[in-house]
């Protein structure tokens, strides 16, 4: 955005520099300057340029002054030296003038050259351009976006990529200007050492419009007309339309004016040798800056009037910024000392000196809302009370003083009370008045007599701090340490800390409705008709030192703190409850022009709202007023953005393709925002996404920090708001990314990924052939334990219990035929075979699992063979399928029910052939034993047993131990079948 204003430049070595008004940019003019001004002032102490040649304002908001030591960049909280502007060098470090069109910043040189940034990228213009070898004085830009510079060679135009010069064959002199305007329509005013010219609209044709020598420059005003100055006919108004001059008075006394400006507001502002004038519209001095009030500086050199309306003005020593402030304060006169205010009629305040003392005796003065002062006798106030029919009391420590209208009356105090100051007055609904006096108590006045405690034996003896009536008749006292009393109707009822109230001292009290508020040196609380509650901000910070509280008839809350002036919107107080004790509030301090510290004794209230709606506000050395209805507001954006990106390993400006090098974990990222009224104020908030997607409020940080970062792709964000939280639509960002180091990449992770799993893949099987080793051992031990077992069992158990069978059939055979014993030995000696015969399966058992570990169908052949050459009958094994290795203990279950199977078909069956299938399915193992023999008993089959016998109960479980199911199917006609069967992944081993 192009400045909008310019001033005149003066420098002892340097010729006078005029900047024009780029008036084709001047939007309406805003409201008059008011009185409530405050300046701030930078110098070389603060990082400040001085001896600034030109100001302008970017697009961004950021300020830039061509000074005599480079150019120089501001964004309301920090001045910095630009030796690049976006990464890009200056031509050279001695610049002379700067200007902002849209995006782009032009910069001159005092030596030739003209440099244009934009947009990240510069274009510098040099003599083979057609830019001069001498100083750049001042750019232009058109409406239709013609570019013109002044310079010690005159006016040059830009056409296309070359600078051409406007010399005598377009009807200008040859020859050094300093300064042109740039009109609405198009034209352009420039200045010679012989007079005035102006071009045709959007032209370079040029023709003398007003012949004077010695014209230096001029101003323009929002109504067209421009201010010049010559060194022969002094300040005179042209107006270029008519090409006529008129005077042009000053009123300031005749100081001597050593430069001036004009600014959007058409108010002219004049360096005058010692300080800075503001003239109103009648060029009468409304305001003057001198360094003895903080002016760095004695005079502007360059003035600029910013977008958010403050005025910049330059000087040999540094840099001021003058803007309007949210409260006025009034002029008091000199010496007023404690002063107190009380609200009249009409908008008027009565303003009182409470420390009156020999030549600064000064007397009450009444203040007009015009500004219209009235003065009074009435001196050393220090207490005062305005009741609701429009009566005015004060209090001193000779006399009381009331004003009824125009009528002022007074009554001498009782002797009794010496000059003992009056601390607090409130009238009850009666008509007595109520006084509170220093060291003696609370007195009351009606009819021109005071009575102690009004009479009343059941008051406090003591002195209250502030006094209150309510609307129901009650009066209120308030005490030191968090004492209160109610006098209601003939009753007192005492308050304290009990009840929640924690204000200290009690300074000011005050009731608008069914709200008691009650200000002390601890902060605010308010009464709901049962227990007081202490008041907070949102931030939880206390408000200090509450000596004047006024709630609005439109429910806002104003207090009057130690920090200043504080205001509580009525929508947060809506809903205020006894556990509602943090409300959001808006500040008003030194920033905003309050200037002093209230008073915390006397005289109190220091806040009061005056008939007109303003509220005024009294400290210890002003007095200033804020209008709840019309409080100025900023509600332009600023606009945030990122500075540079830092690492351990060094500063990265924002731009494309910003890539950190590997390693980088840490990072800092520098950000800010150009709001210049009050800095101070600017928030921010912040995020990295590619690591976060919620956004972090800063405060005023214009920093950001991050650790233990990864590498990746990020996009740092920033959204600043202003003083008066209007926050940025867009936020500011830079994209960037960290390179992974090769221990980082996707490639490495997934080589190191492979490499675990291939040497957990090794340990796997490293600790599977251990662990099979280990097994294999342990049965091999098994193994020659039971053939140990077995060999005993066979030599020692079995071999004795043959022998012992045949003594028993020796005996048998001694016996006689007939002899019944002949049955029983029969019969014991069958049972001996049974035993004989089961010891030896047994026998079998522990060595089949050793010798035929490998092969089911060979042990179950040997057993068959064997058994089948015992008792004469055909024996076969078939086998279906790939034959595969049974789970280990699988394979004994399966070879103990086949034999036991077996055994009972060779036993019991009757028939010529036995046979065993095997079948290895993919899916299932079956195992089926059969016989053609005279079949199995149905009761039998029904009882699932032989009476005595457990072989096919101990079948049936061997099978479910497994996982399988056992089939038993026999007739006479067809044998029997003893079918087992089990699924493939219970039976077989692991391959």
């Amino acid at each position: 955005m192009p400045v909008q204003l310019r001033g005149i430049a003066r420098a002892g070595v340097i010729a006078l520099l005029a900047l024009a008004a780029c008036t084709h940019a001047i939007a309406a003019a805003p409201t008059y300057w008011r009185s409530g001004l405050l300046q701030t002032g930078w110098g070389k102490k603060d990082g400040a340029p001085s001896s600034v040649y030109s100001m302008t304002q970017d697009s961004a908001g950021m300020l830039w002054f061509a000074a005599r030591d480079g150019l120089y960049h501001f964004d309301g909280a920090r001045f910095e030296r630009a030796d690049r502007v976006d990464g890009n060098p200056l031509l050279s470090p001695v610049t002379l003038c700067v200007d902002a069109y849209g995006d782009a910043l032009w910069v001159g040189y005092q030596f030739g050259g003209v440099s244009v940034f934009e947009h990240g990228k510069v274009r510098h213009y040099r003599e083979a351009q057609g830019v001069p070898a001498g100083s750049i004085y001042h750019f232009g830009r058109t409406p239709k976006g013609a570019m013109w510079f002044s310079s010690s060679q005159g006016m040059h135009w830009l056409d296309g990529e070359r600078w051409r010069h406007a010399g005598p064959q377009d009807g200008l002199p040859e020859g050094q200007t300093n300064a042109f305007n740039v009109l609405p329509d198009g034209s352009l005013l420039v200045y010679f050492p012989d007079g005035i010219y102006r071009s045709e609209p959007e032209s370079h044709r040029f023709r003398r419009v007003l012949e004077q020598p010695g014209v230096e420059g001029g101003e323009l005003r929002p109504d067209g007309a421009l201010v010049i100055n010559s060194q022969l006919h002094g300040m005179q108004l042209f107006d270029p339309a008519k090409g006529t001059v008129a005077p042009f008075a000053l009123h300031n006394g005749q100081l001597p004016m050593q430069g001036y400006a004009i600014d959007r507001r058409g108010a002219l502002w004049v360096s005058v040798g010692n300080g800075v004038q503001l003239l109103d519209r009648d060029q009468r001095p409304q305001k003057t800056f001198t360094p003895a009030q903080g002016l760095v500086g004695k005079g502007f050199s360059s003035m600029l009037d910013d977008r958010e309306g403050n005025m910049w003005l330059a000087t040999e020593a540094g840099i001021n910024r003058i803007r309007e402030t949210r409260l006025t304060a009034i002029e008091l006169p000199v010496g007023m000392d404690a002063p107190s205010v009380v609200a009249g009629s009409d908008g008027m305040v009565w303003i009182n000196n409470l420390k009156s003392q020999g030549a600064f005796d000064l007397p009450t003065f009444g203040l007009a809302a015009d500004g219209t002062r009235s003065a009074t006798e009435i001196r050393k106030v220090s207490a005062t009370y305005r009741h609701t029919d429009g009566t005015i009391w004060f209090a001193t420590d000779k006399a009381l003083w009331r004003r009824q209208g125009a009528q002022l009356q007074s009554w001498q105090r009782p002797a009794d009370l010496g000059d003992k100051d009056t601390q607090a007055m409130a009238m009850d609904a009666q008509g007595t008045l109520w006084l509170s006096i220093i060291g003696k108590g609370v007195y009351g006045f009606r009819d021109g007599a005071w009575l102690a405690r009004n009479g009343r034996s059941d008051l406090p003896k003591r002195t209250a701090v502030s006094l209150m009536t309510d609307a129901g008749g009650g009066v209120w006292f308030g005490y030191t340490e968090n004492n209160l009393a109610l006098l209601d109707h003939d009753k007192i009822r005492q308050f304290g800390a009990a009840d929640g109230l924690e204000v200290g001292n009690i300074l000011v009290m005050s009731r608008r409705g069914e709200r008691l508020w009650v200000g002390g040196e601890r902060g605010l609380a308010w009464f709901d008709g049962k227990r007081f509650t202490t008041l907070h901000d949102a931030d939880g910070k206390g408000f200090h030192g509450v000596s004047g509280i006024v709630e609005t008839a439109g429910g806002e809350l104003w207090l009057h703190d130690v920090d200043g002036l504080v205001r509580i919107d009525a929508k947060a107080l809506e809903g205020l409850r006894g556990d509602a004790a943090d409300q959001p509030a808006e500040r008003f301090n030194y920033l905003d022009g309050h200037d002093g510290t209230p008073a915390q004794v006397r005289p109190v209230p220091t806040l009061v709202q005056a008939t007109d709606g303003r509220l005024w506000y009294a400290t210890d050395s002003s007095v200033g007023w804020i209008d709840p209805a019309h409080i100025g507001r900023n509600g332009r954006a600023p606009l945030a953005w990122v500075t540079a990106l830092k690492t351990a390993q060094g500063s990265y400006l924002p731009g494309q393709g910003i890539a950190l090098p590997p390693h980088t974990d840490s990072l800092e990222v520098d950000f800010t925002a150009a709001a210049l009224s009050i800095p101070e104020r600017t928030r921010f908030r912040f995020r990295l996404t590619g690591l976060e997607t919620a956004w972090r409020n800063a405060g005023s940080a214009r920093q950001a920090f991050y650790t233990n970062l990864g590498p990746g792709d990020y996009r740092f964000e920033v959204v600043a708001a202003n003083e008066d939280g209007v926050w940025s639509s867009t936020a500011g960002s830079v994209a960037f990314s960290i390179v992974p180091s090769l221990t980082q990449t996707i490639w490495f992770k997934l080589a190191c990924g492979a490499a675990v799993l291939t040497a957990l893949y090794l340990l796997y099987r490293w600790r599977m052939a251990a662990a099979t080793a280990r097994i294999g051992e342990r049965l091999r031990e098994r193994a020659l334990e039971r053939e140990r077992i077995a060999r005993t069992l066979h030599d020692t158990f079995l071999q004795s219990l043959q022998g012992l069978i045949l003594r028993f059939d020796l005996i048998k055979k001694a016996l006689p035929a007939a002899d019944p014993a002949q049955q029983q030995i029969d019969k014991a000696l069958q049972a001996a075979d049974d035993v004989i015969y089961e010891g030896r399966m047994q026998v079998l058992d522990l060595r089949v699992t050793n010798d035929y570990r490998g092969d089911l169908g060979a042990a179950l052949t040997d057993f068959g063979r064997e058994t089948a050459q015992q008792h004469g009958v055909a024996f076969s094994l078939n086998t279906s399928g790939a034959p595969r290795q049974l789970a280990a203990m699988v394979q004994d279950e399966v070879f103990a029910i086949g034999r036991e199977a077996l055994f009972n078909a060779f036993r019991h069956a009757g028939g010529s052939e036995v046979a065993v299938d095997l079948d290895y399915s993919v899916r299932a193992f079956g195992m089926t034993v059969r016989d053609n023999g005279k079949g199995i008993d149905q009761d039998v089959l029904a009882a699932g047993r032989r009476p005595g016998h457990w072989g096919l109960v101990g079948m049936r479980e061997r099978a479910e131990r497994i996982g399988g199911t056992l089939a038993l199917d026999s007739s006479p006609a067809s044998g029997t079948r003893v079918c087992l069967r089990m699924p493939a992944r219970s039976a077989y081993a692991p391959k």
